[in-house]
């Protein structure tokens, strides 16, 4: 079984995202954060998921898992 440590934890700064992490922006709908989950879960090796996230962010995180 293979763990997959996913760092989610930046704050956009070099993105100029003023109102959330780039990891919680959106695009075609969709959180990044989501873009990345989807191809490690659809993996067929991999058996855990942690992420590393902004202690204040890990509510939304949550809601969108």
């Amino acid at each position: 079984m293979v763990k997959v440590l996913i760092f989610a934890g930046g704050t956009g700064r070099r993105m100029n995202a003023r109102t959330r992490p780039k990891q919680f922006l959106m695009m075609h709908g969709k959180p990044v954060i989501l873009y990345t989950l989807e191809k490690f879960e659809a993996h067929e090796e991999i058996g855990e998921i942690v992420i590393v996230c902004l202690e204040s962010w890990m509510g939304q995180l949550r809601e969108y898992i």
